[in-house]
């Protein structure tokens, strides 16, 4: 990915949703129209995939990387919860060996990203949290962005072991965000998810899929 979807929330405000917890699910051909896409190197093809009454959002990605993402705004310290599931069907074909300077880069490919956005009045001042669905990168590990220090990488599923199966996450980005941006940092309201498959480093391909996703929720164990 040359940048992040991040880069499209240079200032953005609104009010607070009204309806939470908010919940997307894709089982009507129209279930994408309120969503945004942000093209960085070639269009990722993301589509609605119906299946019986139910259905799902898919995601193909070659040697492209673009990403879809949804406005809207909800505080983390009162409703912190988000979940989502998700499905890998194929990794992309990174180099794990790769020597290089830029090999931190070649390797910033993800079979299925999904972000939460914290808008700053400018670019610099905007956080974001993207976890990631990694083939070798172990589960819990926090990175840096190579693109943009404001941008927290958590991989939350690591490994073939769930390849082709459905794997229900759940996180509290308030929590989430302290780990990463350090225990004195609080965050402002979210502004916007996000999702992304993305090839374009590796030059290879990759498949995802996305469903049941539900932002700005209490968390039910406090």
């Amino acid at each position: 990915m040359i940048f992040s979807i991040t880069s499209v929330f240079l200032v953005y405000s609104a009010a607070f949703a009204k309806d939470l917890p908010k919940q997307f699910s894709f089982t009507e051909e129209d279930s994408l129209s309120e969503w945004q896409e942000k093209i960085f190197k070639g269009k990722v093809l993301y589509s609605v995939t119906l299946e019986r009454k139910e259905g799902y959002l898919s995601a193909y990605s070659k040697e492209s990387a673009s990403g879809i993402f949804y406005k809207l705004t909800f505080d983390p310290k009162k409703e912190p919860m988000v979940s989502w599931k998700w499905k890998v069907l194929k990794f992309p074909d990174k180099k794990e060996n790769v020597a290089s300077e830029s090999a931190w880069i070649e390797k910033d490919d993800y079979a299925a990203r999904f972000y939460v956005i914290f808008p700053g009045i400018t670019y610099n001042l905007t956080r974001s949290l993207e976890y990631v669905w990694d083939k070798t990168i172990p589960e819990g590990t926090i990175m840096t962005s190579p693109y943009f220090k404001n941008i927290k990488i958590i991989v939350v599923e690591s490994g073939e072991d769930n390849l082709g199966k459905w794997v229900y996450e759940e996180r509290n980005v308030y929590q989430d965000f302290k780990s990463a941006f350090g225990k004195e940092r609080s965050p402002g309201p979210v502004g916007a998810i996000a999702l992304m498959t993305d090839t374009d480093n590796s030059i290879s391909t990759a498949e995802a899929n996305y469903d049941e996703i539900k932002v700005g929720y209490k968390n039910e164990t406090e």
